[in-house]
């Protein structure tokens, strides 16, 4: 019972936080520059057709009214409807959301693929050779631009060998794969770096933790040494930092879909607020939102599941 009283006030706490996003979120929207009924009636359009079109818009309203007014739609299930498509913005998210959480968590794992064993290679000598020239990769993960990695990917690698699309998710399963192989890549070139170096940290400090010492001296060494008292107790805080680096992943998939051109609600977000489609924007930021504080719920959950230390129940 306790866990569970332990998830509902964790996600119950969440609730202030993902209202305060939608509102600043719409705030900044408002002072952008550019008027939306403008955009929707036209260059050419009347003032009068420009203001009926805000009015039908609820535009002309103060945003503490647009705001609450919002508020209720979404409980409602609500999203309300594209300025420039009148579609329903929901319609839009669900169709484009698969794209974006395919690239992320298919970035996310390939970064947890790479992490575990350099981390551990790096922690394994400190100031060692191996240890220097995987901190020096890491730094210059960290400094390369992802918009930039994204396009000597493309120049480098799917033009030249052709095996990649450069544009789009092709047809097919088959072309959907291969359409995300290298966008994920680059999804995790870049939150890969902090991620081995929160894990090498935590590996060297263990590795004169009194237990370990003590399990030495019972006799563990090499693999069993590793899985079985040093890799364990790395699990938690890997598991944090996994969170924020998938949130980071979430947002840096804006800049990977614009340069491979993916159907994502990256490139949905980008076309939405260059438009001043504030519905399409506004709906976009609260799903984004949502699945930045789900990761640190679920991190939050498998670290009390995992970790005897932490006491759900308190």
């Amino acid at each position: 019972m306790g866990r569970y009283a332990f998830v509902a006030r964790r996600a119950i706490s969440l609730i202030p936080l993902l209202l305060g996003i939608l509102f600043l979120v719409m705030l900044l929207l408002s002072l952008a520059p550019g008027d939306p009924a403008r955009m929707v009636a036209g260059p050419r359009a009347p003032e009068a057709e420009v203001a009926r079109i805000a009015h039908e818009l609820g535009l002309d309203q103060p945003i503490w009214e647009r705001y609450a007014h919002y508020v209720v739609q979404i409980l409602q299930g609500d999203f309300g409807t594209s300025f420039k498509t009148g579609q329903p913005v929901a319609d839009q998210i669900v169709a484009q959301l698969p794209v974006t959480l395919t690239v992320a968590i298919a970035g996310v794992l390939l970064a947890l693929l790479v992490t575990v064993p350099l981390a551990v290679l790096a922690a394994k000598r400190p100031d060692g050779p191996a240890d220097h020239v995987i901190r020096v990769l890491g730094t210059l993960g960290i400094g390369l631009p992802t918009f930039w990695v994204a396009i000597m990917a493309i120049r480098l690698i799917a033009l030249p060998t052709g095996w990649f699309p450069v544009a789009g998710v092709g047809d097919g399963p088959g072309q959907y794969a291969l359409a995300m192989v290298l966008p994920s890549v680059v999804v995790a070139i870049s939150i890969t770096a902090p991620m081995i170096r929160s894990l090498r940290a935590t590996m060297i400090d263990l590795h004169e933790a009194e237990f370990v010492v003590a399990a030495r001296t019972l006799g563990f060494s090499g693999l069993a040494l590793l899985r079985q008292f040093q890799l364990r107790n790395a699990v938690p805080p890997l598991i944090t930092v996994t969170a924020a680096q998938a949130g980071y992943a979430l947002f840096g998939t804006v800049v990977v879909e614009v340069a491979f051109g993916l159907p994502g609600m990256g490139q949905g977000l980008v076309v939405a607020a260059s438009t001043r489609d504030f519905p399409l924007v506004q709906g976009y930021a609260i799903v984004f939102a949502v699945l930045v504080v789900a990761l640190y719920l679920i991190a939050d959950v498998i670290n009390a599941a995992v970790d005897p230390r932490v006491r759900i129940s308190a």
